[in-house]
């Protein structure tokens, strides 16, 4: 496996804002480096909602982020993901997908 060091943002169906449900089952991921620019779109070939059995499938689709951001995680899923995975997850409010990754690194590089 590579080097894990991109973020990943769980994105609706209308490639614009935050998906409104589970991060696993996110119609698309939408990656980004350190410093929030956009390097691509993926499809999540588990939407549908199949993965939910095993979470590892979407670890392993993500396998080079470090970080997922999300509307709604299951706080086990998430306890797993930092405890056992050093993935780190954070859960925003904003709805658009521009504003969270703000968000999110503004929060994480405050001194």
């Amino acid at each position: 496996m590579g080097e894990r060091k991109y973020i990943a943002v769980g994105v609706g169906k209308d490639e614009k804002t935050i998906w409104v449900g589970h991060f696993g089952i996110s119609p698309y991921y939408f990656i980004y480096d350190n410093d929030g620019n956009f390097i691509e779109k993926r499809v999540n070939p588990y939407s549908k909602g199949q993965h939910h059995d095993d979470p590892n499938l979407i670890v392993n689709f993500l396998n080079d982020c470090k970080v997922f951001i999300a509307k709604r995680m299951g706080e086990e899923s998430r306890r797993k993901l930092v405890e056992n995975l050093n993935i780190e997850t954070y859960l925003t409010n904003t709805k658009e997908v521009e504003k969270a990754i703000e968000e999110f690194l503004s929060q994480k590089y405050k001194n």
